[in-house]
């Protein structure tokens, strides 16, 4: 009985320090672990390589139109251009009217008739194409006219058609008037309703070869009313002595308005 009680001692006393030495082995893995938390991480290993791009997914259905918006305010008006100057002003001197009747190069009969309504435009100009000079020689009082018109346009640019006047009277309205000279050159395109065309491109002087007498009837000219003069006239031309290679018959009317310079 003595035996049994010691030996039970003995393994409750080596019961004890087992359980003592496997809660020291506890205590000390778990210090371990607590110490291996506390280590600084290792470097970061490379970079693996990008895998492939996927393949691009279909593209979706096209969404409704968006609704149209308000409309915006009106804008200002813009300021008004420059005025541009109108034929009107051009004509404003007046105008020749002409007609023509005789034959053709092709000895077909015509008539043909225009208005020439332009007057020059540069100034340098209207000392030729459109004065009235006024000089006094004793008694007698001499008026000189030398004025153009042209038919489409106000110059020569342009047109080719146009009309020149040169024509001298002395004392023009009063009982001794005289005509003493005429001048008139002319280029003009003649077209027939077949659409055939010659030009007349001459110059008539009165008194002059083929030409014959030139008359001018209701010759007025009036400076008071912006130096405006008028008439009509008539003549005719040897078939040798004009552009139709025919006799050929010139008349009109002139009713016009021309400048006088200003002398010093």
């Amino acid at each position: 009985m003595r035996c049994t009680a010691t030996f039970s001692f003995l393994n409750s006393k080596l019961l004890g320090m087992k359980l003592i030495k496997l809660f020291g082995i506890a205590v000390l893995a778990l210090g371990v672990t607590m110490t291996s938390c506390s280590i600084e991480d290792g470097k970061d290993g490379v970079d693996g390589i990008d895998g492939a791009d996927g393949k691009d997914g279909l593209n979706g259905a096209d969404g409704q139109d968006g609704a149209d918006g308000q409309d915006g305010e009106p804008g200002q008006n813009g300021a008004d251009g420059l005025d541009g100057v109108g034929l009107e002003e051009l004509a404003k001197y007046g105008f020749l009217t002409l007609e023509l009747s005789g034959t053709r190069p092709d000895n077909i009969p015509f008539e043909d008739s225009a208005i020439y309504r332009y007057s020059p435009i540069d100034p340098d100009d209207f000392d030729e194409y459109n004065i009235v000079i006024i000089t006094q020689n004793g008694n007698d009082t001499q008026y000189f006219f030398n004025f153009r018109r042209f038919l489409s346009s106000p110059e020569g640019t342009y047109t080719i058609n146009y009309i020149d006047w040169e024509l001298t009277v002395v004392n023009l309205g009063e009982e001794t008037e005289n005509i003493e000279s005429v001048v008139f050159d002319f280029k003009h395109g003649v077209v027939g309703d077949d659409y055939k065309y010659f030009m007349l491109d001459d110059t008539y002087e009165s008194g002059g070869v083929g030409v014959s007498e030139m008359t001018f009837t209701d010759l007025t000219f009036d400076p008071n009313a912006g130096n405006h003069l008028t008439f009509s006239y008539a003549f005719s031309v040897a078939a040798a002595n004009n552009g139709s290679g025919n006799d050929l018959n010139v008349s009109g009317t002139v009713d016009i308005n021309l400048l006088e310079l200003i002398q010093p």
